[in-house]
């Protein structure tokens, strides 16, 4: 949409409220470090300002419709800010929204004609919000987040660790699978792993033979006994 006329309020906010499908402003991925990689909320919140900044912002005319766009773009992501942070009074999500949002603000007005930059006002410290409705994570550390995040509330770490070992065990077994069927390191590769388990394969081995011993025994005296009344009976 040109600049250079006032438009009323009802068009600002079709500029910069409206639904989006695609996103072109960033051809060269120059911001991709702002948008955050898990945060699907704060991803889109911050492709949306590139859109509004960089598009719809950057059409307004200085000295004449360029404070009015800037106050609506203002006020649009203020909104946004408002409903992520929860009025500003959310330690966790504020820090998240400084560091991908705020700051991505700072390098799209940095990378905007002189004339052309909006000033940044982002204050919600009169705002409320009932702490009530907060959510878990809403003043908690990054640290204790992130125990949320493993099935069995360990830290991120240990989680790491824990798939790291999986992993090796696996590729453990596949390499093994595969060397032992075609060469003599194969055999070199069994015959470590059995002298690593070797007691208790052992203990395994003499327990199982025991077993079928007993079993065989029990067998014996059965048939044996069998032949015996077979015998008495005809004769």
């Amino acid at each position: 949409m040109a600049g250079g006329k006032m438009l009323n309020n009802v068009t600002y906010y079709q500029i910069f409220y409206k639904i989006r499908e695609t996103f072109n402003s960033n051809p060269d991925n120059e911001y991709d470090d702002f948008l955050h990689k898990t945060d699907q909320t704060l991803r889109n919140i911050g492709m949306y300002l590139i859109e509004n900044y960089k598009g719809d912002y950057s059409y307004c005319t200085p000295n004449e419709d360029c404070t009015e766009r800037c106050s609506y773009l203002n006020a649009w992501l203020n909104e946004k800010k408002s409903i992520y942070t929860s009025n500003g009074k959310c330690d966790f999500y504020n820090k998240l929204w400084q560091d991908h949002v705020e700051q991505l603000w700072n390098k799209l007005d940095g990378n905007a004609d002189q004339g052309k930059k909006c000033k940044r006002d982002g204050v919600l410290s009169n705002k409320k919000f009932p702490k009530e409705k907060f959510s878990v994570f809403c003043n908690m550390n990054p640290s204790e987040v992130l125990s949320y995040t493993c099935p069995d509330k360990a830290y991120d770490n240990s989680c790491t660790t824990m798939l790291t070992v999986t992993y090796v065990v696996i590729g453990i077994i596949l390499l093994y699978m595969y060397f032992s069927k075609s060469s003599n390191l194969g055999n070199k590769i069994k015959n470590i792993i059995k002298n690593k388990i070797g007691i208790g394969y052992s203990t395994d081995e003499e327990n199982n033979d025991e077993l079928l011993s007993s079993e065989n025994d029990t067998m014996s005296s059965i048939n044996r006994m069998y032949n015996i009344n077979y015998n008495s009976s005809r004769n």
